[in-house]
Protein backbone atom coordinates (compact mmCIF):
# COMPACT_ATOMS: atom_id res chain seq x y z
CA UNK A 1 0.00 0.00 0.00
CA UNK A 2 1.25 3.48 -0.82
CA UNK A 3 1.05 6.17 1.84
CA UNK A 4 0.79 9.75 0.61
CA UNK A 5 2.12 12.62 2.71
CA UNK A 6 1.99 16.37 2.36
CA UNK A 7 4.32 18.06 4.84
CA UNK A 8 3.49 21.76 4.88
CA UNK A 9 4.93 24.94 6.36
CA UNK A 10 3.49 28.41 6.81
CA UNK A 11 5.85 31.39 6.72
CA UNK A 12 6.27 33.74 8.50
CA UNK A 13 5.12 33.05 12.03
CA UNK A 14 1.71 34.63 12.62
CA UNK A 15 1.41 37.24 15.38
CA UNK A 16 -1.00 35.87 17.97
CA UNK A 17 -2.57 39.29 18.45
CA UNK A 18 -3.48 39.39 14.73
CA UNK A 19 -5.73 36.32 14.99
CA UNK A 20 -9.21 36.26 16.42
CA UNK A 21 -10.00 33.45 18.84
CA UNK A 22 -12.07 31.72 16.12
CA UNK A 23 -9.30 32.00 13.52
CA UNK A 24 -6.76 30.68 16.02
CA UNK A 25 -9.05 27.75 16.92
CA UNK A 26 -9.55 26.80 13.26
CA UNK A 27 -5.87 27.11 12.37
CA UNK A 28 -4.64 25.06 15.34
CA UNK A 29 -7.19 22.43 14.38
CA UNK A 30 -5.79 22.20 10.87
CA UNK A 31 -2.08 22.65 11.54
CA UNK A 32 0.42 21.57 14.12
CA UNK A 33 1.78 24.63 15.81
CA UNK A 34 4.60 25.95 17.96
CA UNK A 35 5.14 29.22 19.66
CA UNK A 36 3.89 31.18 22.55
CA UNK A 37 1.79 34.17 23.29
CA UNK A 38 3.52 36.41 20.72
CA UNK A 39 3.73 34.38 17.50
CA UNK A 40 2.62 31.01 16.18
CA UNK A 41 4.47 28.83 13.68
CA UNK A 42 2.02 26.66 11.73
CA UNK A 43 3.10 23.45 9.99
CA UNK A 44 1.97 19.92 9.17
CA UNK A 45 4.35 16.99 9.36
CA UNK A 46 2.16 14.58 7.37
CA UNK A 47 -0.81 16.59 6.05
CA UNK A 48 -3.05 19.52 6.88
CA UNK A 49 -6.07 18.25 8.82
CA UNK A 50 -9.10 18.97 6.68
CA UNK A 51 -11.84 17.63 8.95
CA UNK A 52 -12.53 19.52 12.17
CA UNK A 53 -15.05 18.56 14.83
CA UNK A 54 -15.90 21.51 17.06
CA UNK A 55 -18.13 21.54 20.12
CA UNK A 56 -21.20 23.67 19.39
CA UNK A 57 -21.03 25.50 22.70
CA UNK A 58 -17.41 26.46 21.96
CA UNK A 59 -18.35 27.59 18.44
CA UNK A 60 -21.16 29.82 19.72
CA UNK A 61 -18.88 31.30 22.38
CA UNK A 62 -16.19 32.06 19.78
CA UNK A 63 -18.75 33.70 17.49
CA UNK A 64 -20.08 35.87 20.35
CA UNK A 65 -16.66 37.37 21.08
CA UNK A 66 -15.45 37.67 17.47
CA UNK A 67 -14.74 41.35 16.71
CA UNK A 68 -15.10 40.83 12.93
CA UNK A 69 -18.61 39.53 12.23
CA UNK A 70 -18.08 39.63 8.44
CA UNK A 71 -14.74 37.82 8.42
CA UNK A 72 -14.13 34.80 6.23
CA UNK A 73 -14.05 32.45 9.24
CA UNK A 74 -17.24 33.81 10.83
CA UNK A 75 -19.11 33.71 7.52
CA UNK A 76 -18.03 30.12 6.84
CA UNK A 77 -19.00 28.96 10.34
CA UNK A 78 -22.39 30.72 10.25
CA UNK A 79 -23.14 29.15 6.84
CA UNK A 80 -22.44 25.69 8.27
CA UNK A 81 -24.46 26.38 11.42
CA UNK A 82 -27.53 27.30 9.33
CA UNK A 83 -27.41 23.82 7.73
CA UNK A 84 -26.83 21.96 10.98
CA UNK A 85 -29.48 19.87 12.72
CA UNK A 86 -30.19 21.64 16.04
CA UNK A 87 -29.91 18.31 17.87
CA UNK A 88 -26.25 17.96 16.89
CA UNK A 89 -23.70 18.52 19.64
CA UNK A 90 -20.81 19.27 17.36
CA UNK A 91 -20.03 21.01 14.12
CA UNK A 92 -18.09 18.99 11.53
CA UNK A 93 -16.21 21.22 9.11
CA UNK A 94 -14.68 20.07 5.84
CA UNK A 95 -11.75 22.46 5.73
CA UNK A 96 -10.70 21.15 2.31
CA UNK A 97 -13.75 23.04 1.03
CA UNK A 98 -13.59 26.02 3.39
CA UNK A 99 -9.81 26.39 3.18
CA UNK A 100 -7.30 28.24 5.28
CA UNK A 101 -6.37 30.80 2.61
CA UNK A 102 -9.24 33.18 3.40
CA UNK A 103 -8.45 33.00 7.10
CA UNK A 104 -4.82 33.97 6.51
CA UNK A 105 -5.93 36.70 4.09
CA UNK A 106 -8.13 38.32 6.76
CA UNK A 107 -5.24 38.18 9.22
CA UNK A 108 -2.93 39.90 6.71
CA UNK A 109 -5.52 42.63 6.06
CA UNK A 110 -5.58 43.47 9.78
CA UNK A 111 -1.90 43.05 10.58
CA UNK A 112 0.59 45.76 9.64
CA UNK A 113 3.46 43.37 10.41
CA UNK A 114 2.42 40.96 7.61
CA UNK A 115 2.70 41.73 3.90
CA UNK A 116 1.99 38.16 2.88
CA UNK A 117 1.88 34.56 4.03
CA UNK A 118 3.51 31.66 2.18
CA UNK A 119 2.20 28.12 2.41
CA UNK A 120 4.61 25.56 0.94
CA UNK A 121 3.81 21.85 0.72
CA UNK A 122 5.74 18.84 -0.50
CA UNK A 123 3.87 15.85 -1.91
CA UNK A 124 5.56 12.54 -1.20
CA UNK A 125 4.68 8.88 -1.34
CA UNK A 126 6.15 5.75 0.22
CA UNK A 127 6.18 4.09 -3.22
CA UNK A 128 7.67 5.45 -6.40
CA UNK A 129 4.39 6.42 -8.03
CA UNK A 130 4.25 9.12 -10.70
CA UNK A 131 1.37 10.87 -8.94
CA UNK A 132 3.03 10.75 -5.52
CA UNK A 133 5.63 13.47 -5.82
CA UNK A 134 5.64 17.20 -6.31
CA UNK A 135 4.49 20.11 -4.30
CA UNK A 136 2.81 23.46 -4.28
CA UNK A 137 3.27 26.97 -3.09
CA UNK A 138 0.60 29.49 -2.20
CA UNK A 139 1.23 33.20 -1.74
CA UNK A 140 -1.48 35.01 0.17
CA UNK A 141 -1.64 38.81 0.25
CA UNK A 142 -4.35 41.21 1.34
CA UNK A 143 -5.56 41.41 -2.26
CA UNK A 144 -4.81 38.03 -3.83
CA UNK A 145 -4.32 34.32 -3.30
CA UNK A 146 -2.10 32.63 -5.87
CA UNK A 147 -1.25 28.93 -5.90
CA UNK A 148 0.97 26.92 -8.21
CA UNK A 149 1.77 23.24 -8.09
CA UNK A 150 4.88 21.73 -9.58
CA UNK A 151 2.70 20.20 -12.32
CA UNK A 152 1.24 23.65 -13.09
CA UNK A 153 4.73 25.12 -13.23
CA UNK A 154 5.87 22.46 -15.69
CA UNK A 155 2.76 22.96 -17.86
CA UNK A 156 3.25 26.72 -17.84
CA UNK A 157 6.90 26.44 -18.86
CA UNK A 158 6.05 23.94 -21.62
CA UNK A 159 3.41 26.32 -22.98
CA UNK A 160 5.84 29.25 -23.02
CA UNK A 161 8.68 27.44 -24.74
CA UNK A 162 8.77 27.07 -28.50
CA UNK A 163 9.07 23.44 -29.68
CA UNK A 164 12.75 23.81 -30.60
CA UNK A 165 13.56 25.29 -27.16
CA UNK A 166 11.75 22.41 -25.46
CA UNK A 167 13.75 19.87 -27.47
CA UNK A 168 17.00 21.53 -26.33
CA UNK A 169 15.94 22.00 -22.70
Amino acid sequence: MADYHSPTIVRPDIPRAAMTLLEHRLLIGMFSHEGGEDEVYFFAEDYVNDLLHLDLAEVHQLLEVDPFPDSYAVTAIRDHLRKLDPAEGELALDMSVIGYEGIFQDIIKRCDALDDVEVVAAWTCTKMRPDGFGGMATLITADAIKTMSTASFLDEVRNRLRPEELANA
